[in-house]
Parts: structure tokens; C-alpha cells; sequence
């Protein structure tokens, strides 16, 4: 897919009921939000980069980091306000020809990962990228199997159907398909062609609630200290 000028933005209103000021929240010593900024800033294939809020607070750590502030109407910072609403609206004002989310809420992407699916989206014939994780064990839906059928042994999980399960922790969309998609039935976000672009699962963390903030800052702080090679226990090292 041909993206023209590609400019992202961070969605993140002033509120959350789940995970109070949760992007304002320290998360291993920064505001959460500071990560989706600091990786959009750094990656190269970006025109532009907007935190996109309704929140003095978050529009001045915003501009403290350098970063171009959209401040969407106000009706548009409600729990009634979609996705598809507030991203319909800045795609209206700012005009690009491909839109990048980064999700704020997913403070493990690296402007690598904004690269990388920036590049999977231009190689395909897709007009929408969604990230996901991939999953081969055993699922249900409503009681339902999903990818296995439970009459009969336990198959290996590794011989089981992939499930993908969007994690949002980016999206790509080409505007025009998805103002067309808006106007037809008010949602843009699934796209019409769909490219769903894996993320490894520690990687893809969402910060609904507080466990996944203790999660996610146990995380940060251990790939921190990651060594180079893995180590292993031997007989005669102390437990």
C-alpha cells in the first residue's frame, strides 16, 4: 500500500475511570505516555507526530517533549467519544494520506515496532495494519471452541489453528478508506482489507488495570537488565 505522508498520533484523554490519570502515571520513573512519545519522535518513517488529547496536563508534558499537540473538541474527550469518532475527526483536520496510531496504553512499543509495521503495511495490498498477538493453545468463545475440536484426545497446541487477538498497540489505516468506512457506518477501525501484524505478547501489554500497570513496570524494568545470553542452572550452583 502506498502511504503518501504519514503522520501519527498518541490518543489519550484527561480521564480514565479504570486506571485513574493512568497516562500520567510513572511507569519505572516516567509518565506512561512518555514511551508512545518518545517511540514516535524516534521513528524515522514519521512526517508528523500529535499527542491527541482534551487535557491541559498532558498537552504541556507534550510540548515539554517537543511534541505537536492536536487538542480535539471536547465532546470528542468523553467515555461516550469512540475510537473511531476522535480518529475520523483529527484525520478530517490534519489531512494525511496514512494515519499511525501508537497506543499509550501499550508503553512497550519501540519506535522499532512502529518501523517495522510501517514496512509490512507498504508491502502489502492492505488499507488497514492492526497489531495482535498470536495464540496456537486451546480457545473458547462463550463456551465455544474456537480452534479445536473437543471430541476427541488432546491434540498438541502447536498443531492447533493460530488465533490472533488485536492488541491495538498500533494501528496503520489508509484515511480515505477509512473516511469512506466513517461515513458509510460510522466505524473505521477494522478497515476493509486487513493486514493483523504480530507483536510478541510482553511487548503488546495494555494497561486496562492495575495489574497490568505492575505488569507492565516489572517488565520495563526487567528488559532493562536483560543479558545478552541466557543463563542456566548447573548442579553444584546454590538455589
Amino acid at each position: 500500500m502506498q502511504t503518501g505522508n504519514i503522520i501519527a498520533h498518541i490518543p489519550a484523554r484527561g480521564g480514565s475511570k479504570r486506571v485513574p490519570a493512568k497516562n500520567l502515571r510513572l511507569l519505572a520513573g516516567r509518565p506512561m505516555i512518555s514511551y508512545a512519545i518518545s517511540a514516535g519522535l524516534n521513528c524515522p518513517e514519521l512526517d508528523e507526530v500529535y499527542v491527541n488529547t482534551d487535557s491541559d496536563i498532558l498537552s504541556g508534558l507534550a510540548e515539554k517533549m517537543k511534541c505537536p499537540v492536536y487538542r480535539r473538541p471536547q465532546e470528542l474527550g468523553t467515555d461516550s467519544a469512540s475510537g473511531d469518532d476522535f480518529t475520523y475527526d483529527f484525520i478530517m483536520k490534519k489531512k494525511p494520506d496514512t494515519l499511525v496510531l501508537i497506543n499509550p496504553v501499550c508503553p512497550l512499543v519501540k519506535s522499532e515496532d512502529i518501523s517495522e509495521a510501517i514496512k509490512a503495511y507498504e508491502n502489502s495490498d492492505c488499507d488497514t495494519l492492526i497489531s495482535c498477538t498470536e495464540t496456537k493453545m486451546q480457545t473458547f468463545c462463550e463456551n465455544e471452541p474456537v480452534n479445536i475440536v473437543p471430541e476427541g484426545p488432546l491434540a498438541p497446541s502447536q498443531d492447533n489453528p493460530v488465533i490472533k487477538v488485536c492488541s491495538w498497540a498500533i494501528g496503520i489505516w489508509n484515511c480515505d478508506v477509512f473516511i469512506e468506512n466513517y461515513n458509510k457506518f460510522k466505524g473505521g477501525y477494522f478497515g476493509t482489507k486487513r493486514l493483523f501484524w504480530p507483536m510478541e505478547v510482553w511487548r503488546s501489554v495494555k494497561i486496562s488495570v492495575e495489574s497490568d500497570f505492575i505488569l507492565a513496570e516489572k517488565l520495563i524494568l526487567a528488559s532493562a537488565q536483560q543479558t545478552s545470553k541466557p543463563e542456566y542452572w548447573s548442579p553444584g550452583m546454590p538455589l
